[in-house]
Parts: C-alpha cells; sequence; structure tokens
C-alpha cells in the first residue's frame, strides 16, 4: 500500500495550491468525505445527533467542514472547538470556522479552553450517535496537555461509533507512536493517501476500518518541485548543522553568488578559496589553507567541491578516512567520492549530455524528464539533479521534477540552484528535499529578475532573493545563527 507522510503531505497539500487546485477546495472535500461516510453508515442522518472535536488546525477545519455538512443531511450538531478561535492557524480553517459559526439554527458551537467547560459538556456529548474527531490528525506535536487530553479521554470512554480525521488524534502519522493517550477510533478516513504510522501496530489498533479518501488533489502536487518542497526543506534550517565547506578553483563573479547565499543560509561556511575581495551579509565566512581545511573536514555538514581543487581535497579526504557528505556538479568528482562517501550530482543538461548519459531532448517534457532522471540516477548509482528546459531531481526511485517559471541556463543561475541545496544540505534536509527546494527557488529569482528587466548580477540576485523569501514568510532562513 503507497504512503505519504506527513511532511510529503504538507508539501503536496501547498503545491496543489501552487498548480491551481485551493487548499480551502482539498479541505472542503476531506469534510465532505467525514459527512458522506456517517451518512452511508446510519443510512439516515436525520434526527441523529453528532459531536465534533475541533482543534485550531487544519484537522479542526476539516471537521468543520464535516459539521456543515452534516448539518446539510438534516443532522443535529455540536461543535466543540477545543482552544480560542484566535488561535486557529490557517485560513482554510478560519474561513470554515466563520462559515459554521453563522450556522445559529442548525450547529451549536461551544469554545472549550478548559477541562471545566468539557466536564460540562459531558452529558450532552454522552447522548451523541457518533463522534468526529478533528483534533489533531497528522499535526500532533509532543506530550498531550489539556483540555485535550481530557477531550480525548471523552472520546474514548462513551463508547460511541467514531471516525477520525485522517490519523486518530495522539497517533504519531509517520511512526505510529503514542504521545501518552489516542483516539480510539472505529473508522478512520484518510486522505490522498494512507500514512504510515496507520500501518504500525500501534495504528491498526486505533484506526479501526482504514478508508482512503481522494480529495482531488492533483497528482502533480507530489511531482512537481514547487513551493511545499521549500518550505519542507527550509524547516531544517536552524536545526543542527549549518556548517559548509566550498572548494572553488577560483572566486568569479558568476559563483560568488554560492558564498553569498551560503553566508546568508549557513551557521559557518569555510572556503578554500580567497575570497578577501568580495563582501559577505555575515561575517561567517572564512579563508583555509589546504591544511586548515582538511583539519575542519570533520566539522562540516556537507563539502561542495568543483575543479582540480576539489579533487585533490577529495583525495585527502578518502585517505584521512572522514565521512562526509559531497555535493558536486562534476561528474568525475561524484564518482570518485561515491566509492566511500555519500554524494549527490547536480548537472547542467548540456554536461550530462557531454557525458552520454542523457539526449538533448530527453527533458523536453515531464514524461520523458521523469523517466531519463531516475534511470540516470540508477545508472550512476548517485542522488541526482539535472538542470534544463524541465528540472529532474532522483534517487532512482523518488523523483521530483520542474516545468514551470525559468529555466536555469546562465552560468550564475547554476550557482544559485548550487547554492541553496548546499545550504539546506548543510542544516540536514535530505538530497531530494534539497534539490527541489533549490529549482522552485532559483527559478522563481529567475522569473523574477526577467519580470523586472534586470540583470542576473550578485546584487540583484540577492535582492529579489530576500524579497521572494519574504512573500513565502521564510525570511527565517536567512537571519543569523549563532
Amino acid at each position: 500500500m503507497e504512503t505519504i507522510t506527513s511532511e510529503e503531505m504538507a508539501a503536496a497539500d501547498e503545491n496543489s495550491e501552487y498548480l491551481g487546485t485551493s487548499r480551502i477546495l482539498l479541505m472542503e472535500n476531506a469534510g465532505r468525505a467525514v459527512a458522506d461516510h456517517l451518512k452511508e453508515h446510519f443510512k439516515d442522518l436525520r434526527g441523529k445527533f453528532v459531536t465534533v472535536f475541533c482543534g485550531t488546525g487544519n484537522n479542526g477545519g476539516d471537521g468543520m467542514v464535516a459539521a456543515r455538512h452534516l448539518a446539510g443531511y438534516g443532522c443535529k450538531v455540536l461543535v466543540i472547538l477545543l482552544g480560542s478561535p484566535d488561535k486557529i492557524r490557517t485560513y482554510e480553517a478560519s474561513k470554515n470556522f466563520a462559515a459554521i459559526s453563522s450556522m445559529k439554527a442548525t450547529i451549536e458551537m461551544v469554545i472549550a479552553k478548559d477541562v471545566t467547560t468539557l466536564e460540562s459538556l459531558a452529558d450532552r456529548i454522552r447522548n451523541s450517535d457518533a463522534i468526529v474527531d478533528g483534533i489533531f490528525g497528522t499535526g500532533i506535536k509532543g506530550e498531550i496537555r489539556e483540555p485535550w487530553l481530557t477531550a480525548i479521554k471523552q472520546i474514548n470512554e462513551l463508547g460511541k461509533y467514531v471516525v477520525a480525521i485522517d490519523v486518530p488524534s495522539g497517533l504519531d502519522p509517520d511512526t505510529g507512536a503514542i504521545s501518552g493517550i489516542a483516539v480510539k477510533a472505529n473508522t478512520t478516513i484518510t486522505f490522498h493517501r494512507v500514512k504510515p504510522g496507520l500501518l504500525t501496530e500501534h495504528g491498526r489498533m486505533l484506526a479501526g476500518s482504514l478508508i482512503v479518501s481522494p480529495i482531488g488533489m492533483p497528482p502533480e502536487a507530489e511531482l512537481v518541485a514547487g513551493p511545499g518542497d521549500l518550505r519542507t526543506a527550509a524547516a531544517y534550517v536552524g536545526r543542527d548543522g549549518g556548517r559548509l565547506g566550498v572548494v572553488l578553483d577560483e572566486v568569479t563573479n558568476e559563483n560568488v553568488i554560492l558564498l553569498q547565499v551560503c553566508s546568508l543560509m549557513c551557521k559557518e561556511v569555510t572556503a578554500l578559496s580567497r575570497v578577501e575581495s568580495y563582501r559577505f551579509s555575515k561575517d561567517n565566512v572564512k579563508y583555509a589553507t589546504m591544511k586548515e581545511f582538511i583539519d575542519s573536514v570533520r566539522t562540516f555538514s556537507v563539502a561542495f567541491l568543483e575543479g582540480k581543487i576539489g579533487r585533490d581535497v577529495l583525495a585527502k579526504i578518502v585517505d584521512s578516512g572522514i565521512d562526509i557528505k559531497i555535493f558536486t556538479h562534476s561528474y568525475e568528482i561524484a564518482e570518485l567520492a561515491k566509492k566511500r562517501l555519500k554524494v549527490a550530482l547536480a548537472l547542467p543538461l548540456e554536461d550530462a549530455v557531454s557525458l552520454g548519459l542523457t539526449t538533448p531532448d530527453a527533458f523536453n517534457d515531464i514524461k520523458s524528464a521523469v523517466e531519463v532522471t531516475k534511470d540516470i540516477s540508477r545508472k550512476l548509482g548517485m542522488q541526482v539533479g539535472i538542470m534544463a528546459k524541465v528540472d529532474g531531481i532522483s534517487d532512482g526511485n523518488v523523483v521530483k521534477v520542474n516545468w514551470l517559471l525559468e529555466p536555469i541556463r546562465e552560468p550564475i543561475h547554476k550557482y544559485l540552484y548550487f547554492a541553496i541545496a548546499s545550504a539546506l544540505l548543510s542544516w540536514g534536509a535530505g538530497v531530494i528535499k534539497s534539490l527541489s527546494a533549490a529549482s522552485f527557488a532559483t527559478r522563481s529569482v529567475i522569473a523574477r529578475l526577467s519580470q523586472a528587466g534586470e540583470a542576473a548580477t550578485p546584487e540583484n540576485i540577492l535582492s529579489t532573493l530576500r524579497s521572494f523569501l519574504d512573500e513565502m514568510k521564510l525570511s527565517n532562513i536567512i537571519q543569523n545563527f549563532s
């Protein structure tokens, strides 16, 4: 059975919006599926009483949609919002909260910020014919506190028919771990694809009957390297790592963007290249001699290598027995590195063609790019990114492509791609995540520069990247990390 992690689902959700299928439509379809299941279960909902527990995230938003449709089916509905309305976290959930708040004749709404309120509702809840769990879903984080703890206890103790939305609240959607307590459902309606935690021993025990419901998410939402992938990768920035080693044969106006962007996004950048003539936004780029660089390799999260000096550095790293991730656009370096180290290779299409790995027209359409990228990855035995009309990223199994916005053609654009990917890799984001994020971000910057009629200078690229990240509310990834 195909699964999707909570991280992958969040990325696909945002990518759906990017591709034109709004998240509010996905939420509508999800909530409607819950209401339709209850209609099918009871045959006739007229006169039935359903209590819907809603959290302040999108799982709660799904519950609010379900409540609206249940009311439309003639059901008496009690919605219990666990938390303050001003804590509702997304636009979609807020819109649906506003919608059911206006349904005074058919939906009773109670705001439960504390245990006392929940306890006062105990008799009402006990009279329910069914209960809908829309508390956490895939949004579970840490230990469950009050009033959510009491709400889950109430759901489990009543012995009513319980429908969990997406994942029983309290169950980790990815690992199946339980945060002290979790909802015991009769039926779980999970969306798009099964979450891995539902297939674990705990998951099977808590989920009851498992229904996988499509919600209209386009398949391309998982395929495209889009904003969801950038946001997912950006979430790693500020965690462990952030130390990057960089080897350039020489620093030029075309490749200095790599150091400038990595200075913004990394904790520390050590360069085996003379950089004194260039200025950086932060005082975290230092020049090292060959000996100093090799002595520092153990502290790096990843090393970006290119050229003859990069090959020399690689040989010394291998001889030293140090285990480090290598990122490069050099096929020769990648081939040498993969014998002992984890390596990722990013190639412009022209280089892939000259190496006999593909043909010039293989990346002109999506389907071909998908198959050829996977084939190149399998053939080389490493994770790869191909910059072309349609960008491809693959580990031989998973594949992401990007056919939108402006292709990455100019040398300075390629180094922007390398920079973003290197920085994200240094924080521990995986290769697929990092290269997908780099593809989307780089193409977005190129498109903005083109629309503004601005030249692709380091200064213009940095300014455009900053404004782009600010618009995405991701400016935190270029803040200072101490």
